[in-house]
């Protein structure tokens, strides 16, 4: 069965830094597409391969660091911790499937570390449960690691062609 899809808007791409202007709409957009999205593919690297991994994840208020959990005995942990580089995509594709021109996906670029401290563990811990607390069985298990990624980089892509970049620590 086909389904009729809308056809792409062409338009001039060109990437943009966030002028003060825009940043506050966009770290809004940003936080609405977090807020109605809870799962993100995760991508990681390791024995001369890429990975792409199904994860739930939660954001901290200022959009600096993202948490996840994970099983201990997972390809994605080994991967995380023999390099911290990963990127994350979220995108709401769902909600506009015969529209791309309405799509909005963020790709994230981020350093990711194991928690180790019981302190840091229990803190973001507690964020990922308190935004799904269906997970807070799995991320308590000794079995589970939390994952903090530390955000370098957003790429925002909406209307299909209108990208924007924003560096949280610029």
């Amino acid at each position: 069965m086909s389904r009729a899809i809308g056809r792409p808007h062409f338009i001039d791409v060109h990437q943009n830094t966030m002028e003060p202007e825009r940043l506050a709409e966009a770290q809004k957009e940003i936080r609405t597409l977090f807020d109605n999205q809870p799962f993100a593919v995760l991508a990681t690297q390791g024995d001369g391969i890429t990975d792409a991994s199904l994860v739930t994840i939660a954001v901290s208020e200022d959009l600096r660091n993202i948490v996840f959990a994970t099983p201990i005995r997972t390809g994605k942990y080994d991967f995380i911790a023999a390099n911290e580089n990963v990127s994350i995509l979220v995108d709401d594709r769902t909600l506009h499937q015969n529209d791309i021109n309405q799509i909005s996906a963020l790709t994230v670029f981020g350093k990711a570390k194991i928690l180790s401290s019981d302190e840091e563990t229990k803190r973001w811990g507690k964020l990922l449960i308190d935004q799904h607390p269906e997970l807070a069985e799995f991320v308590q298990a000794p079995t589970s690691a939390v994952i903090l990624v530390k955000v370098t980089r957003y790429l925002y892509v909406k209307h299909f062609q209108n990208l924007m970049e924003w560096n949280p620590d610029d």
